[in-house]
C-alpha cells in the first residue's frame, strides 16, 4: 500500500507540476510587464516539489518526487508549453538542469518540513517569495517590473514566514512539554 501511495503522489504531483508549466507558459509576453511578471515569479517553481516532499515519508523518495516534479514543470513550460520558440536546446536543457537540482533540494525541503517542522526547512519555502524582489533589485540595480507584483509576492513571503515561525514553535514546544 504504501509503495502506491508515493507511486501515486509521483504521478499526481508530475501531472500537476507538468499543468502548471503549461499553464505558466501561456501567460504571453505582451507590451504590459505586468502579466509577463505574473508569469515569471521564480518562486512559485518551488512550490511543488515542496508539497510533494511534504507528502513523502522517506527522504529518497522525496528527493525523487520533488526532482520529477520540477523537470515535469520545466517539460511543460518549454517543450509542450509552447515557450520554445527560437530558444537553443542548451538554453532549454540548462533550464531543465536547474529545476531538476531545485526540486531535489526542495522535494527535501519538504520532507523535511513535514517529519520535523525545523524552522530551516520551512523557511526555505518562505524566503524565496520575500528575497526574490531584492535580489532582482540588487543584481538589476533598480526595481525589475511593477512594484504590486513584487509588493504581493513578499506579502506572502511574509505570511509564509509568519506561518512557518508558529507552526515551528509549537512543534518545538510539544516536543519540550512530551519530555516533561
Amino acid at each position: 500500500m504504501a509503495m502506491r501511495r508515493r507511486l501515486f503522489l509521483i504521478v499526481a504531483f508530475m501531472l500537476a507540476g507538468w499543468a502548471f508549466g503549461v499553464l505558466d507558459s501561456r501567460i504571453p509576453m505582451p507590451s504590459s510587464s505586468t502579466v509577463f511578471w505574473v508569469g515569471n515569479l521564480g518562486s512559485t517553481w518551488l512550490v511543488l516539489p515542496f508539497l510533494v516532499g511534504w507528502a513523502q515519508r522517506s527522504r529518497p523518495w522525496a528527493l525523487a518526487s520533488g526532482l520529477v516534479t520540477s523537470v515535469a514543470s520545466m517539460v511543460g513550460f518549454f517543450l509542450l508549453g509552447g515557450a520554445w520558440g527560437p530558444a537553443s536546446f542548451a538554453f532549454v536543457a540548462s533550464w531543465i538542469l536547474v529545476g531538476a537540482l531545485a526540486g531535489a533540494a526542495y522535494g527535501l525541503f519538504g520532507e523535511s518540513w513535514g517529519s520535523s517542522r525545523a524552522l530551516l526547512d520551512g523557511l526555505a519555502l518562505a524566503l524565496p517569495f520575500i528575497l526574490e524582489p531584492w535580489a532582482w533589485s540588487l543584481g538589476l540595480g533598480y526595481t525589475q517590473g511593477p512594484l504590486p507584483i513584487w509588493h504581493f509576492e513578499t506579502a506572502v513571503g511574509a505570511g509564509l514566514f509568519v506561518w512557518v515561525i508558529v507552526v515551528s514553535w509549537r512543534r518545538a514546544a510539544q516536543a519540550g512539554g512530551a519530555g516533561s
